[in-house]
């Protein structure tokens, strides 16, 4: 073989192994992933908060007016803005005549009837008075009788224990027991002269009831007949009736004890000495007696304590009267209402300078107790509302000085502070108050606020972060490794600690600043992968 074909074969071989060169570094270039790298940066990870919402009253006005009158004109709808003053809708005057004439009418019924009430009332308490006079007076003399009984009673037994003591000391008795019949016959006539005392001064007072109440109706122009008289004093009698009975028993009671403590001390005779057991059995039944007297006046005491507080008990319907009055009063109050509603020529006016949010009332039906109008008090200002969701929540609240840019014309208004926050369980709802006149009411506006973080030391773009089947966080860093075919670049996983991250931005712990970082590649990439920076 001569040189120029060896020359020529080696030339071959050596263009074939450069074109497998070629196509070798062909194949790896295009088995590489190309990405972009930075490195960590210091730097904030600010959050901002963009949210939408309307202006809204600070303040709302309810306008009212009697309800049941009838509308004759409505003059404001719902969205005009009105001054203090302006008439928002007139009411039928003939409707609201008429309703005044009828109101004026129950109420001078209702008078007619608070009158009678009063009378009744009053003639209830003087039937109570005489009533409650009665009772006591009959508790008095009850208790008073039976008193005098338990005394008697008791007099008798320590006259028996005297008579005994007498009998064991050798004297006789006969002077005490006169002694002690003449004593009662003192007291039975007292008790008499008390029960007629008593009897006499009720006499006087059904007396000079007939003669209040004879001059009482005899107040017309022409005097009162015989027989309207004697029929006003047999009325009255009828109604004292009980109170002489009771009087006129009491004193014949009296009168018998009075003839049965005569007899016994016109009877009484000295009588032989008794035996000893005479006086012990005249002693026993004496005690027996006191007791007895005793238990009828505790019996006595409660029967007529209890007629006394029973006669004390008010009525039942006393307070008639003054329910009436008060009702009256009411009635009263809403006809001057209804009046001044005629004076004003049924118009019914805004109470101050707002705009009209809502409208209750139409021509021709009658108004209802509740609201008429809803006004928004323009002299309160406008409010602006928004809600924020939860993640936002975290970045704004109560105090932190926003902008606000009206959507209509793009005027913004800057360091307005947040007056309220109300959380809610997805977010919430701030509000700010607006203190521009010019922002319409129902507006609406964008929210604007960033709330700027701690200076971070190792910050990263979002996108080279990323997250393991175990929602862990790590980045990719750039390694070189050597190979049979020379050094390569690979991707390294680095797991890392998120401490902050916004929509653009993550600040993250557990990485060195003077690494690369991959934000991002023309393909997938993965721990391993290889790859060159762009």
């Amino acid at each position: 073989m001569d040189k120029k074909t060896l020359w020529k074969i080696l030339g071959i071989f050596f263009g074939i192994m450069a074109l497998f060169t070629i196509l070798s570094r062909v194949v790896y270039q295009r088995g590489t992933a190309v990405v972009r790298t930075c490195t960590p940066t210091r730097g904030t990870i600010d959050h901002t908060v963009r949210v939408s919402g309307k202006t809204t009253r600070n303040q709302e006005i309810a306008v009212t007016t009697q309800s049941g009158l009838r509308v004759g004109a409505v003059l404001a709808s719902e969205g005009q803005q009105v001054k203090e003053g302006d008439v928002l809708f007139r009411l039928d005057m003939d409707y609201l005549n008429d309703k005044i004439e009828t109101q004026n009418q129950e109420l001078r019924k209702q008078q007619l009837s608070v009158q009678d009430a009063w009378s009744q009332s009053s003639a209830q308490a003087k039937r109570r008075e005489n009533a409650m006079a009665q009772a006591e007076e009959n508790y008095n003399a009850a208790v008073s009788s039976a008193e005098q009984a338990r005394n008697r009673a008791k007099a008798a037994m320590d006259q028996a224990q005297k008579e005994l003591d007498d009998y064991y000391a050798g004297v006789n008795g006969d002077a005490e027991k006169k002694a002690a019949l003449e004593q009662a016959f003192r007291d039975a006539e007292a008790k008499l002269n008390q029960a007629q005392s008593s009897l006499d001064g009720l006499m006087q007072q059904r007396q000079s009831a007939i003669d209040t109440a004879i001059a009482k109706a005899d107040t017309g122009e022409e005097p009162l007949t015989q027989e309207e008289k004697d029929a006003i004093a047999a009325q009255t009698e009828a109604e004292y009736a009980p109170q002489v009975q009771t009087a006129q028993e009491t004193l014949a009671q009296a009168q018998a004890e009075v003839d049965q403590a005569k007899q016994a001390l016109a009877g009484f005779t000295p009588g032989a000495r008794k035996s000893e057991q005479e006086l012990l059995d005249a002693l026993a039944k004496a005690k027996e007696a006191c007791e007895q007297a005793q238990s009828e006046l505790g019996s006595t005491s409660r029967a007529y304590g209890q007629a006394l507080e029973t006669a004390s008990l008010p009525d039942a319907g006393s307070n008639s009267a003054e329910i009436g009055q008060i009702t009256y009063a009411q009635m009263k109050a809403q006809l001057q209402k209804l009046e001044a509603l005629r004076d004003a020529g049924g118009e019914v006016l805004a109470p101050a300078d707002g705009v009209v949010t809502a409208c209750y009332v139409r021509t021709g039906q009658l108004t209802a107790e509740t609201t008429a109008y809803l006004l928004a008090d323009s002299g309160q200002g406008w409010k602006f509302t928004a809600d924020v969701t939860r993640e936002q929540s975290k970045y704004i609240g109560t105090g932190d000085k926003v902008t606000l840019r009206l959507e209509s014309s793009g005027r913004e208004y800057k360091d307005l502070p947040v007056m309220a926050f109300a959380a809610k369980d997805m977010g919430g709802t701030l509000t700010v108050s607006l203190p521009a006149a010019d922002i319409p009411l129902g507006a609406g506006m964008e929210l604007t606020f960033t709330r700027k973080s701690r200076a971070y030391t190792c910050c990263v773009p979002l996108t080279a972060l990323h997250m393991d089947a175990q929602n862990r966080a790590y980045v990719l860093t750039l390694e070189t490794v050597n190979t049979v075919l020379g050094q390569q670049t690979r991707a390294a996983k680095v797991m890392v600690t998120v401490l902050d991250k916004n929509e653009k931005t993550a600040a993250l712990e557990g990485l060195l600043t003077d690494k690369q970082i991959i934000v991002s590649s023309d393909r997938t990439v993965d721990s391993g992968s290889r790859v060159r920076a762009e």
